[in-house]
Order: structure tokens, then sequence, then C-alpha cells
């Protein structure tokens, strides 16, 4: 009789252990929303309150967000939709998935890297799971299971249809194209007044979405995972060119959910980690599946807010009495009349930085370097502003400010512009680029922070502040050679710098992008940053 009794025990906890994980799971619900064609500089220019409110973490009771500014495309492909549209989908890069450019996502390799809804519909039959998309060749992308709807339609038609399909559904994926229709028409820029209307077009999309979510009878008892991504960026009218092309690369990505950290993403975020973030909080084993990507929405990086003062390693005014070195006043000038009422204006010659080739960096390569600067209407190629780096090769340490530079995604050589080279372990430059250039005073900024991120940033004369990232953490900038304003790290390159720089100031720490864009806001307004400042 015991032992009837302890059987029975027995399978009654097994019953109810099953019973509760298959709760747990049936209550676990998906949305994943990609914006085709949005630079995350842009996102934060745009009005968009339901996006903003659910970065916040105040979408919903209990519901927090991870999000980043600076997730990147897939690398191992131009930044074109279909590489990383298959990317989102099916949670590795393109050297797996085979869609190594527009026009190649039919012949993808969907039979071993499906769409992760197929995953999810061989795992849980039960599931409701739908694709809802605008692009022709998204819906080429195979789930390998009938149970997965497919459903295309115009931007409105795809968000009306899922909204319909998320009244029961489990799993949904939702596909939007209208920023990249608008950017390949006007530009990709936040100062395109239609580009950013498209976005907040997008914004009521999204707020569709979720109302259809938080409308459904039995949410309060669901747990929801709402990820949100681009799948490219772009500069001008086009998305071409190098995996590390900047404007074209650096998008926004977020993660939403009950079990989500609220804060800034640790580390650097992939297109690719979209599809493994869904499944994972599906308790599928996405390694046993050999994916590429990693779960985000547990790890977050802390920001301190500390005073600017904090590990300020030199700044300079340009005051005739603060400048680093004696100069030559035929080849260097103090206008009276520059940016902040003295700037350094340089005909020729550079300044050498005493003791910055001593300088200690926080991991080795955590800094922060601001300026404002004005260039001439015509520059040398290839003309350092201001740089540490030996740039007779692009893969030495160090770090190097260019005017001038055609970058690999210009297709004419008079659209060059404002690009950094930054030395890295490995011996594979990071390269960004390109910033237009322009006749006025602009304000550049490179920092790396703490979480290994790379901002390049440009304070334009327009009053747009814009962006660019990049993964940094074995980069390499205290190289052993000083910091020279108006030349490379050796103080021997042939081209020179002719232009205008004030208010350059160095940290041996790095400095967020809202921290920079509020020094950028500050200088517009003609204040200028203390050697103490707050």
């Amino acid at each position: 009789m015991k032992k009837l009794l302890l059987l029975g025990a027995i399978l009654l906890t097994a019953w109810n252990f099953c019973s509760a994980d298959n709760t747990t799971v049936n209550n676990k619900k998906v949305l994943v929303i990609m914006l085709d064609g949005v630079r995350a500089d842009a996102t934060l220019h745009a009005f968009m309150p339901t996006l903003n409110q659910l970065k916040a973490g105040k979408w919903q009771k209990q519901y927090h967000c991870a999000y980043t500014d600076a997730a990147m495309v897939v690398q191992d492909a131009p930044p074109h939709s279909a590489p990383n549209h298959a990317s989102i989908a099916t949670g590795v890069t393109a050297a797996k998935h085979h869609v190594t450019r527009n026009g190649k996502t039919k012949t993808g390799n969907y039979q071993k890297y499906p769409h992760f809804l197929g995953h999810i519909a061989k795992k849980y039959p039960d599931f409701k799971c739908g694709f809802f998309y605008v692009w022709k060749e998204s819906g080429y992308i195979a789930s390998n299971s009938d149970q997965v709807l497919y459903q295309r339609g115009t931007d409105e038609e795809t968000v009306n249809n899922a909204c319909k399909f998320l009244a029961d559904g489990d799993a949904a994926a939702v596909y939007i194209n209208m920023p990249d229709y608008y950017g390949h028409m006007i530009g990709f820029y936040p100062r395109n007044p239609g580009y950013l209307a498209s976005l907040t077009t997008c914004d009521t999309f999204l707020k569709k979405l979720l109302d259809a979510v938080a409308n459904r009878p039995n949410f309060d008892r669901e747990n929801w995972l709402i990820l949100l991504t681009a799948d490219h960026g772009g500069y001008r009218t086009f998305h071409d060119g190098l995996p590390h092309s900047g404007n074209m690369t650096t998008i926004p990505l977020l993660a939403a959910g009950k079990d989500v950290k609220q804060g800034m993403i640790k580390g650097t975020a992939y297109t690719y980690d979209i599809a493994v973030t869904a499944l994972e909080f599906l308790n599928i084993n996405t390694q046993k599946l050999d994916l590429d990507g990693r779960a985000l929405g547990k790890e977050v990086q802390t920001q301190n807010a500390l005073p600017l003062s904090e590990k300020m390693v030199f700044h300079y005014d340009f005051a005739a009495s603060k400048l680093p070195v004696k100069y030559d006043k035929k080849a260097i000038q103090l206008n009276e009349l520059g940016c902040f009422g003295n700037s350094l204006k340089l005909t020729g010659a550079a300044i050498r930085i005493p003791g910055s080739e001593k300088l200690a960096l926080t991991n080795h390569n955590n800094f922060t370097i601001t300026l404002w600067a004005k260039l001439p209407a015509q520059s040398s190629k290839d003309v350092v502003i201001i740089g540490n780096k030996d740039m007779s090769s692009a893969a030495n340490p160090g770090f190097a400010l260019l005017a001038n530079r055609q970058g690999d995604q210009q297709r004419k050589a008079e659209n060059a512009g404002i690009a950094l080279s930054v030395g890295v372990k490995n011996g594979k430059p990071i390269e960004l680029a390109q910033f237009d250039r322009s006749d006025n005073w602009n304000f550049y900024a490179i920092s790396i922070t703490g979480n290994g991120t790379l901002y390049f940033c440009n304070g334009a004369d327009d009053g747009y502040f814009y962006h660019m990232a990049f993964a940094a953490q074995d980069a390499v900038i205290a190289n052993g050679l000083p910091i020279y304003i108006g030349q490379d790290g050796t103080g021997k390159k042939t081209q020179k710098f002719q232009g205008e720089i004030d208010d350059l100031t160095f940290w041996s720490r790095g400095l967020s992008r809202l921290e920079l864009q509020k020094i950028y806001e500050a200088g517009r307004q003609g204040r200028a940053l203390q050697a103490k400042g707050k």
C-alpha cells in the first residue's frame, strides 16, 4: 500500500511539474518587429512616443526594456536588406544562411537554418505562428513548417493582418518596409522631414501591434517578449559597402518583457541575436541548433553619471595663455573670432600635445575626445585633424580623425567627408565613414565606453546630432606615440591640415552618447566646456 501511495505521489508530482512547465511555456508569447532602413540616430530625432515608452519600461506594468542605440548589422555581408532579414529570422550569420546580398534570399540554407518560427512550431505544435512581411524576398526565408502562416501585403495591410493574428496568436514576426522606401527616395537622414515622418508612421504601427497584444483577454496572465530592430541604416539615398560603414550599419535594437532587465544592453547586439533571444525565451536550446546569436535582456550596462571633470586629462580653449606648446605664429594663428571667442587656426603646421604619448587609459582603450572644427572649402585627401596613429598603415594602433576621406560607400570623390580610423589588436582596423563635410563649425566626438562600444559623433551645423558605432573591445588607442593636432602620431605626414579647432578635450574614460550630445547642445548655445566643468 505504501509503495502504491509513493508511486502515486511521484506520478502526481511529475504531472504537476509537466503541467506547470507547459503552462509556463504556453503563457509565453513572442512578437518580433523589424523596421527596414532605420538608422539608430534617426529614432532619437523622430517623434516616436510609443517606442520611447517601450524603451523606458513604461509600456505595461511589470514590463522592462533592454535597449541599445549601437546594435550592428551582420558583419560578413554588405549592409543589404536580404542578409539581415535572413539573420533576424534564422539567428545565424551570412556564412551559415548563405544570403550574402539582395537577390540571394531564395537560395538560403533554410533546411539547416530555418525561420525561428519553424523551430517554435516544431517544439510546440499547438502554438499559432505567423510571419507578416512587405518585401517579396522576405517570404523566401523558409520555416520548413506548414504550421507557420506566411502573409504578404502593403505596410498597412501587413500591420492590420498581424493585429488580427495577434488576437489569439502565440508567436509573430512583422517586417515593415516604409522607412527604407523613404530613405531611398529622399535620403536616410534625421534632417529629412519625410524620412522622420515615416518613422512616426511606424510608431503608430508599433502602437497598433502593442495594443493588439495588450487587448488580449488573458494578457494579464501572459508573459510577452517584444523584440524590435532594423536591418540596416543608410547614407544619402543608399546602403552598400563594407559591414562597418557606420551610417549604414548602426541600428536600434530592443527587448522588452517581464523577464528583461531595464537599461542599456551589455556588449554589442547584432541582428542575429533576435531569433536566439526569442527561442531561448521559449526554452528552446539554440546551441543544439548551431545558432550564432546570444539571448539579450538579462544583462544591462550600468551608466554612471559622473561630472565632466572626472578623468579629464587635458582641455584647451586656445586662449593665448593656454596653448599646449610654443607655436610658430606664421603657421599657427589664434583667431579671436572663433567658435568660443578664441580658436586655433592651422595653416600647415601641427601641435604635439605634451605627455600624450604616456596616456594611461581604462581597459587600455576607454577614452573620449571632443572638439569643434571648421574645415576650409578645399582640403587634402585623408588629412589628419587630430590623432596619434601612424597613418602609413591603417592597421597600426591608435586613432586618427580624418578630413576629406572618400569612404567605400562614396560614389563620387567630391562627396568625401569626415572619417575615423582606429587600430585593433587583430590588425583589422575600424574605419567608420562618413559624416558629410561642412564649411561651418561642427562638433566631433570619439568615445570608447566601458561597454566596449565605439561612438563616433557629429553635432552638425544643421542642429542634428548624428552618431555611428562599432564593437571596439579590442581597439588599441594608447600606442606610445603622441597625439598631434593637425598631424598623425609620427608628426611626419605630408598632407597638412588647414582649418580651425576649438574647445579640445580629452578624457581617459568613455562618455556616453547622451553626455556627448549634451556637450554639443551646450556648445550650440555658446557655452564652452570648462577645465573643471560639470
